[in-house]
């Protein structure tokens, strides 16, 4: 029987609001980079729109990390492809020699 990787509370802080998260211990490092990286990208928003309320500010960040990271899978997928093509035409290139 499998056992439940052991967690604990780990408290973060957002934009001077501190949030207490459950998460696995092994996990902890990482939760805190993310954390990091989260409050410092609210607070560039928060100064591009300082009259945001909080829940707006939160909402549009969300948004914006989302298409971030849509954008940087689109690239991965689009190196991916130019991989392939590289390769499919050295393939060719190959065969002519």
């Amino acid at each position: 029987m499998a056992t439940a990787e052991s967690t604990k509370k780990v408290d973060i802080l957002i934009n001077g609001r501190s949030y207490t998260i459950n998460c696995p211990v092994s996990e902890e490092t990482a939760l805190q980079r993310a954390a990091s990286y989260v409050n410092q990208f609210v607070q560039e928003v928060r100064s591009q729109a300082p009259q945001l309320p909080q829940e707006e500010l939160l909402v549009l960040c969300a948004l914006t990390l989302y298409e971030k990271s849509e954008s940087l899978q689109r690239h991965q997928e689009n190196e991916a492809t130019a991989q392939a093509m590289i390769d499919a035409m050295l393939a060719d290139v190959n065969t002519l020699t």
